[in-house]
């Protein structure tokens, strides 16, 4: 199958990405422990920008078939290595080259951001339009991806040379002005949108993916508007979990907060097709 040309990972991105993961810890799988409890009794499952295929192979275990679609065959290079069992399509969310009704599962992981920040409203709908029709009647789109920090300003201590990776990447983010202020010695504050933005992008840095991801922002979404994206095209929220706690990210850098309450950064939104 073709490469689709507007695709956002070329082959430079994939290859970075994959090797990114490899130094995953516990709290980046967290996202699966909780998407995979909702594949037990489930027979059929399709995971929408599937990438190299981590979920399918571990869903895989406890669903009977499971499907991959992505609209970059870079990212799917992984998956038959991964989950050989899967069957793997090429193609754009919005135009879902998949059967109608079938599937008891459809997952999007950190995906629906980019068509929301990449593209233009309405291939939002259409993706959630068309993971409605690939859903049978009872089936549960799992939703995971950023949430929004808010408006409002944290005050937290962040070491010497960390603060000079915090300006270089104020220096270099082109989504919104990005700023933060120096309040004594070591402590900054910084709006929380920066500091979630910050502390989830510095890794890509001087990488294959800097531009990109200095175009986009981690602040994405809020449950209220969640509901009513999913609402518009007929899929009923049922449950709504947020996890993956800022002050951890912080922590990593040798930071830690000195005022303002910390917050959760993703959420796993499970959504029903009732008709």
């Amino acid at each position: 199958m073709d490469q689709n040309d507007d695709s956002l990972y070329g082959a430079s991105e994939a290859d970075f990405f994959r090797k990114r993961t490899k130094s995953w810890d516990k709290r980046d799988l967290e996202k699966f422990d909780l998407m995979l409890k909702y594949c037990e009794g489930c027979n059929r499952l399709v995971d929408i920008g599937c990438g190299w295929g981590k979920f399918l192979e571990i869903a895989s275990s406890h669903v009977d078939e499971v499907w991959g679609v992505d609209e970059s065959v870079e990212m799917t290079k992984g998956v038959e290595q991964n989950c050989p069992s899967a069957k793997v399509v090429i193609c754009r969310a919005d135009n879902l080259d998949l059967p109608s009704d079938y599937f008891d599962i459809a997952v999007t992981s950190q995906l629906l951001h980019e068509i929301k920040l990449f593209g233009m409203l309405d291939e939002l709908y259409k993706s959630l339009s068309e993971i409605k029709r690939v859903l049978a009647v009872g089936g549960k789109h799992l939703l995971v991806d950023h949430l929004d920090a808010g408006d409002g300003n944290v005050d937290v201590f962040l070491p010497p040379d960390k603060a000079n990776l915090l300006q270089e990447f104020e220096s270099k983010f082109e989504y919104y002005q990005a700023k933060h202020s120096v309040m004594a010695g070591d402590i900054i504050r910084i709006p929380r949108r920066t500091l979630q933005d910050f502390l989830t992008k510095d890794a890509y840095l001087n990488s294959p993916m800097e531009s990109m991801e200095m175009n986009e922002t981690h602040n994405v979404f809020t449950r209220e508007e969640t509901e009513q994206y999913l609402d518009a095209v007929g899929l009923a929220m049922q449950e709504w979990t947020e996890f993956t706690d800022i002050s951890h990210d912080l922590m990593k850098k040798g930071g830690r907060f000195i005022s303002g309450k910390p917050w959760m950064r993703k959420f796993l939104c499970v959504a029903v097709k009732t008709e």
